[in-house]
């Protein structure tokens, strides 16, 4: 059995189609388990940019539905190729067909998208071939996307895991809390597991930590590639779909599935260093999507990357 995480952009209707409807916050997730591959499917919703820059973060593909040609759509292009993901479908429509498509992802890393009519069983079939590269290897990391108490069970949350394997009683660390806590129990599409390998969606039952220190974008690990920072300074490269000045400003910024408010302190021609307005988790080498909600344009300002700590 494999699992693959998939983020579903601009059809409010497909998700639905894709999958029975699960979690939902400004995130909404669908699930789908099949004879081999448990889906998990995630769409923004109302298309809001922080949780669509989250979504981006996390998946392992994603379907792209070619609707309204707008800002909305441009901005998904321009985080997806940011991300370098290159796995995933284009759904033509009336107002984008095959070539039109084509035309405009040749310069992003969706040219490798397939591009398909609007057809759930064929679209789970295509899903259902691909097999992310997973790294079972190393210490596990989950990342926390939801998190609530269980009456009788006691503190749940509902994430991913990024690498490794995580098992039942299991003693990690929770960030940016920097508590230790155990993994009293685990679930999978509501049944009971031992343990989680890489790239599984999974619900934990955490010992040592109130629900209130594992909001979504907290990460439970012993890794020692993953630390906690305020103040970062890292490579930043701007869009060229931002019209406005980069400059030493407040804006925002999504790290996996956080997304925090941050100020530029410090502009270089290559560099930036950013001060978050509440520790941030990271991972060496994970990207930095910075964002700027007040533009009147594009709102996607560039990418950074963070570095070794």
């Amino acid at each position: 059995m494999h699992h693959l995480t998939v983020g579903v952009f601009h059809d409010t209707a497909l998700g639905r189609e894709l999958g029975k409807k699960g979690t939902e916050s400004d995130i909404a997730m669908f699930n789908r388990k099949m004879d081999d591959c448990i889906f998990t499917f995630m769409s923004p919703v109302e298309d809001k940019l922080a949780p669509k820059s989250q979504i981006i973060s996390t998946v392992d593909a994603a379907i792209v539905v070619f609707n309204e040609i707008n800002r909305e759509l441009g901005e998904t292009i321009v985080m997806l190729d940011m991300r370098g993901l290159r796995q995933g479908i284009g759904i033509t429509t009336p107002y984008a067909d095959r070539d039109k498509i084509t035309a405009i992802t040749k310069d992003t890393s969706l040219k490798s998208f397939l591009i398909e009519e609007k057809d759930p069983g064929k679209l789970l079939q295509i899903m259902n071939q691909l097999r992310p590269e997973r790294n079972n290897a190393s210490q596990p990391i989950v990342e926390v996307d939801h998190s609530f108490s269980v009456k009788g069970v006691g503190e749940v949350i509902l994430g991913f895991v990024k690498q490794g394997i995580v098992k039942k009683y299991d003693n990690l660390r929770l960030l940016p809390a920097n508590k230790e806590v155990t993994v009293r129990s685990i679930q999978i599409q509501d049944e009971d597991y031992d343990q989680a390998e890489a790239g599984t969606r999974v619900g934990l039952a955490i010992k040592g930590a109130p629900v209130e220190e594992m909001p979504r974008g907290s990460v439970i690990t012993n890794s020692p590639d993953v630390n906690v920072a305020t103040d970062l300074k890292v490579p930043f490269k701007k869009s060229p779909f931002y019209s406005d000045e980069v400059k030493e400003s407040t804006f925002h910024a999504t790290i996996g599935m956080q997304t925090v408010p941050v100020t530029i302190i410090e502009k270089g021609q290559e560099f930036i260093t950013l001060n978050f307005a509440k520790p941030v988790v990271l991972e060496s080498g994970e990207s930095i999507i910075l964002l700027d909600l007040n533009a009147k344009k594009t709102r996607v300002i560039g990418q950074g990357r963070s570095v070794s700590m």
